[in-house]
């Protein structure tokens, strides 16, 4: 009878104790890793106390209703379990943010700033359609039955409609019952059309639904989009605002500082539209280029950047694209301006020479009148150029097949053998920092010290190096590698390599640019920005 009466309890009461504390929460303190993915596909929304929060695909918006600015979102670099986020719900009474996911239910402790998190399997439930809080409790629906909890987290057991009614939940999913809106009587943007249906249509014909909205105690609705983000509607003066805020594709292929921002692009994601970010740092404003909406853009497949003083260059796909940051203009130079080809692998600024990789060959752009000239050395003709690395009077490039280096001087190219146990490998990556110069290979790494003309090698084979390495950065003490399985850092002075990966906070693990800044250092991974705090003065790596 005991046994019968224990398994009842087990079936009706849902035990929801989250009793495993990943590693990252132990090494790492809140803010140690901080994310920025695509906030553009959005479908929850909640009110709370000082922020309205947007769930997306790829985390929460947080949006400072008081001051106006979007502050750091939350994503899985903060512990969420999972990136895409499937309701949303705010607890006045205890200020907890409550989210659904596939991976189960989470809830934020601000005391405590970490999410805690119980699996669908936990909860005994395959999915949960609508969520709710309630005068003394969060309410779940999972589409068969009701369940009733501690708004603290702990336990939850099946309850009724009827309960909840008397708990005077408010539910946000299916249960949800918003007043509907006349779209159309809103004002939007110039460049848009909203329809009475809640479809907005931009000025290329294409259509972005809105999804979700709610109406806070200040006449405002807050609105979802799936394709535009966040937007906010005034009900007393019927302006429409969209609320643009992260990048805006998420893999990121390059990046660069210019002044108090950053620049941003990537290749395409099959299926889905690319675009070039300029994230305003000092001001935290994001700025959009697409390369149907701009004559003189061929491409927004970026595969690096590089900021001058006037003009930043991307290398696309279809062009060496440049941006006039004076005149807001842009303007394509492809094959048929003496380029070698309009695939750009890469590109460096050295003095008034600007020297462009491509796929077979390279060049070099003589300042500010743009003469374009081939390299017409022939061991580098129809070589694909994957780096450019100036410093004094030498340029360092990195092949397909190995190493050349240009003395300005004497006008000279050379073959570089590089480290003996590495024979002509692909050079993917150059950095150099002082005495130093690091080359990530297809074999591993290498680094030439210019005083003495010595060689080091690390092979891959031997220092578990993950292969393909798509960009390496050093600094005084470490060299950063990024690589298909996250990023490793070579700690020079102990010969140590240090792996990062998902696990630790990086949004996904192939990082393909990186940038240095400080104590912190930010890596473009295949699913947004990611910045970490490696020199934090608590934690030894």
């Amino acid at each position: 009878m005991k046994s019968i009466i224990k398994l009842f309890i087990f079936l009706v009461c849902i035990r929801l104790d989250a009793q495993h504390i990943p590693d990252r929460v132990i090494q790492y303190q809140p803010g140690d890793w901080m994310s920025y993915p695509v906030m553009r596909f959005m479908n929850a929304v909640a009110v709370g106390q000082e922020y309205v929060y947007f769930g997306s695909t790829y985390g929460i918006g947080r949006y400072n209703h008081f001051s106006g600015e979007w502050e750091r979102p939350w994503t899985v670099s903060d512990g969420l379990p999972d990136a895409a986020i499937q309701l949303l719900s705010y607890d006045k009474t205890t200020g907890y943010l409550w989210c659904v996911t596939k991976a189960g239910l989470s809830y934020y402790q601000p005391t405590a700033e970490e999410w805690r998190t119980f699996s669908m399997w936990e909860m005994g439930v395959n999915q949960i359609v609508s969520l709710g809080t309630g005068e003394k409790n969060i309410w779940l629906d999972s589409g068969k039955r009701i369940y009733q909890g501690s708004n603290q987290g702990g336990v939850f057991f099946e309850s009724s409609i009827n309960e909840a009614e008397q708990d005077r939940v408010f539910w946000m999913g299916r249960r949800s019952q918003k007043k509907p809106v006349s779209w159309n009587q809103l004002m939007i943007e110039p460049g848009y059309f909203l329809e009475a249906e809640g479809v907005i249509q931009d000025q290329e014909l294409r259509r972005y639904s809105i999804t979700n909205y709610i109406k806070d105690d200040f006449g405002k609705l807050w609105v979802t989009t799936w394709g535009m983000g966040a937007a906010v509607a005034d009900i007393q003066t019927w302006d429409f605002s969209f609320l643009p805020y992260g990048p805006y594709a998420p893999r990121m292929d390059a990046m660069a500082w210019d002044g108090d921002g950053m620049w941003m692009g990537g290749l395409h994601i099959p299926g889905k539209r690319g675009g070039i970010t300029w994230w305003n740092m000092e001001e935290n404003t994001w700025g959009y280029f697409e390369a149907p909406l701009l004559t003189h853009l061929r491409s927004d497949e970026v595969t690096t950047i590089m900021a001058g003083d006037r003009f930043v260059w991307f290398g696309t796909r279809d062009g060496l694209a440049r941006y006039d940051k004076k005149e807001d203009a842009w303007r394509t130079f492809s094959a048929h301006q003496n380029l070698w080809d309009d695939h750009i692998t890469s590109l460096a600024l050295h003095d008034t020479l600007l020297w462009v990789g491509t796929a077979s060959g390279l060049n070099r752009v003589q300042l500010p009148g743009m003469i374009i000239e081939r390299v017409r050395d022939r061991r580098l003709i129809h070589r694909v150029i994957h780096w450019i690395e100036p410093v004094d009077d030498l340029v360092w490039i990195g092949t397909d097949l190995g190493i050349y280096c240009y003395d300005s001087k004497i006008k000279q190219w050379d073959f570089i053998d590089g480290y003996a146990g590495m024979l002509r490998p692909e050079i993917k990556a150059i950095s150099i920092f002082d005495d130093e110069v690091w080359f990530g290979t297809s074999e591993g790494l290498e680094v030439y010290y210019r005083s003495t003309g010595e060689w080091e090698g690390f092979p891959a084979d031997q220092h578990d190096i993950p292969q393909p390495i798509y960009n390496i950065l050093a600094d005084s003490a470490n060299v950063w590698i990024g690589t298909q399985e996250g990023v490793l850092k070579l700690i020079k002075e102990e010969k140590r390599f240090r792996q990062f990966t998902v696990d630790d906070g990086l949004l996904a693990n192939p990082v393909h640019w990186i940038l240095l800044d400080g104590d912190y250092v930010w890596f473009g991974t295949e699913m947004g920005l990611t910045q970490f705090y490696w020199n934090a003065p608590y934690r030894i790596d």
